[in-house]
């Protein structure tokens, strides 16, 4: 990467930082003025202009203004990915307001207690999302049927309740011209995006204009060297933060066009890839290796993209990425949702998340960790040890005005985030959770996730939240969730071990029922082991070390065990020769 686009990129980011001015619905009426004609977003059959987009985020704004929405108030958007999610969040941001966005696929307890810890009193639904939604309707806190929009644009399964306001026909009558803006600026809030974090259910994460506007200009216009010619190719859910902040946000920041998939497929991926133009897409691991999977099709070779930009890319099938469908540069970075640690693969170099983007204030550092004792090793004075080059450990990142940590909305969350007197009295630092080795030349190699969440399918899985849920089945004693391995596959897929409750026995169809209805696909475990009697510590803690060892080897492993066998909607009974059809990847998962 060229040091040009480097001081570019400074100087951007570094008017960022001091003039605080950078908004959302000003980027967005500033390219609607001086390039009213270009691309925008192209969706399916639809190619909108960037004045187009601004018309309709206006007529959004203004009638919710109209409604009393302004600064600070919270609006939940339940919604799959189309060009209303995106009017949505820029229609509101223009307002002040603070767009949650809730993801598609949970369910159940885990989706009103999203709704529920935002604050919102209004919630903007998509129709194709009605059915989740209405059965959590009697646990929601605060969002009345009358604070119900549905966008019915997309028909869903079911009619929308009755009292709800069909968004469609009130926005059809709606003002196009630009609102009048609260006064914003950066630092002001713009999103909520959930994340499971390390423990129990998901938590908000505080997303201001400051991160959105930073995500683009580090991701899109350094790392991907983005322009006003560029199409940016997004199949991933916009309710992501690399579908939101670094898909969206690079093609806002640099006046590129979206390209905006209703949802990811690995059959048609190339022939959407290049029937809309890409130049560049944004991806998590699991859709390269999908695409890897697929067989070699002419179409693969047929397209414009040069350079890819994600997270979670497996070692093993890096050189088939590159070399397979032709893309020059993998951009390989490391990031969270809410955190302040970021890194990025600038120099191609395979297996690495690459180095500090901001070579002036380099806020990371890796720090001897315990993994068993799960604590971390400190020296005679108290403080944390620095780990010595390729030695794994805690990334931790210093909390600084260039790049801090804005938290969640739940301050004691944020707290538990923040590791304080690390080497000096009165620092703090973010706690990533993340296990990772840093070398000589300053360049960063993913290790392993601490404690309990593992992720899988580009999502974090929380076991705490897991096994909440799961403790409802009726006949079982006590559940322990944990991530194991499966060859071929990054991250780990979930498992879990019951103990049922005296004289009970297991039903696989009606755990299969119980799981499905309640959580997400990712989260439903993929393995169930019965076991006699729980492991625990003595402080009554569930261990995990030695199931996830023996993971779901019936060789290793004492008592039935199940796997999930989704074409009969049941756990089927697994035994070695299942268990190598797991292994050779014909029971595909």
């Amino acid at each position: 990467m060229g040091k040009l686009r480097y001081y570019r990129f400074l100087y951007r980011y570094l008017r960022l930082v001091a003039f605080q001015r950078d908004t959302l619905g000003r980027t967005a009426e500033a390219l609607a003025a001086s390039r009213p004609d270009a691309l925008c977003c192209r969706f399916e059959e639809e190619a909108i202009s960037f004045a187009a987009m601004n018309r309709r985020a206006n007529r959004r704004a203004n009638f919710f203004h109209g409604l009393g929405v302004g600064k600070g108030e919270v609006v939940c958007l339940l919604m799959e990915n189309r060009p209303e999610f995106l009017e949505t969040v820029i229609g509101l941001a223009k307002l002040g307001a603070v767009t949650a966005l809730l993801n598609t696929n949970l369910k159940g307890s885990a989706l009103a207690h999203c709704i529920n810890i935002s604050g919102a009193t209004r919630l903007i639904v998509g129709a194709e999302c009605l059915e989740a939604l209405q059965a959590v309707l009697p646990e929601l806190e605060s969002v009345a049927t009358a604070g119900l929009f549905v966008d019915t644009r997309w028909s869903g399964g079911i009619p929308p309740p009755a009292g709800t306001s069909d968004l469609n026909d009130m926005l059809a009558r709606a003002d196009e011209s630009n609102p009048h803006h609260p006064p914003l600026s950066s630092k002001d809030l713009v999103l909520y995006i959930y994340t499971s974090g390390t423990t129990g259910l998901p938590k908000a994460a505080r997303i201001n204009h400051y991160r959105l506007h930073g995500a683009g200009l580090a991701m899109g216009f350094y790392a991907l060297a983005l322009n006003s010619d560029d199409v940016v190719y997004c199949a991933l859910p916009l309710y992501h933060s690399n579908g939101i902040l670094i898909a969206f946000g690079s093609a806002m920041v640099s006046g590129a066009a979206l390209a905006l998939s209703r949802r990811f497929s690995a059959s048609g991926f190339w022939d959407e890839a290049a029937g809309m133009g890409a130049t560049a897409f944004i991806y998590i691991g699991e859709v390269l290796r999908y695409l890897v999977n697929q067989p070699p099709s002419p179409a693969e070779r047929q397209h414009r993209v040069t350079r890819i930009l994600g997270n979670g890319l497996r070692p093993d099938i890096w050189p088939a990425v590159g070399e397979r469908f032709g893309i020059a540069h993998i951009r390989e970075f490391y990031a969270s949702t809410e955190g302040n640690a970021i890194t990025i693969n600038l120099d191609d170099r395979p297996e690495s998340v690459g180095t500090c983007v901001l070579k002036f204030s380099d806020n990371l550092v890796v720090v001897r960790y315990d993994v068993e004792a799960d604590d971390y090793i400190r020296d005679a004075q108290g403080h944390c040890q620095r780990c010595q080059p390729g030695e794994a450990g805690e990334l931790l990142a210093e909390n600084t005005r260039t790049v801090p940590f804005h938290g969640y909305a739940n301050a004691k969350e944020t707290e538990r985030k923040i590791l304080r007197n690390v080497f000096k009295p009165g620092d703090a630092y973010f706690r990533t959770g993340d296990l990772v080795s840093r070398d000589a030349q300053g360049h960063y190699y993913f290790v392993d996730r601490i404690g309990d969440t593992y992720r899988w399918k580009g999502e974090n899985v929380s076991t705490q939240e897991v096994q909440e849920i799961l403790s409802g089945f009726d006949g079982l004693h006590m559940v322990n969730v944990y991530g194991v391995k499966l060859p071929g596959a990054e991250g780990r897929v979930g498992m879990a071990a019951l103990q049922m409750g005296e004289g009970q026995a297991f039903d696989g169809a009606g755990f299969y029922r119980f799981a499905t209805e309640r959580l997400a696909s990712y989260a439903a475990p993929a393995f169930v082991r019965l076991v006699s009697e729980m492991d625990l510590t003595g402080t009554y803690k569930l261990r995990k070390t030695d199931l996830q060892s023996q993971g779901f080897d019936p060789e290793q492993v004492e008592g039935a065990l199940f796997y999930v066998d989704r074409d009969n909607s049941t756990y089927a009974p697994l035994d070695s020769k299942v268990y190598r059809d797991i292994i050779g990847g014909s029971l595909g998962f």
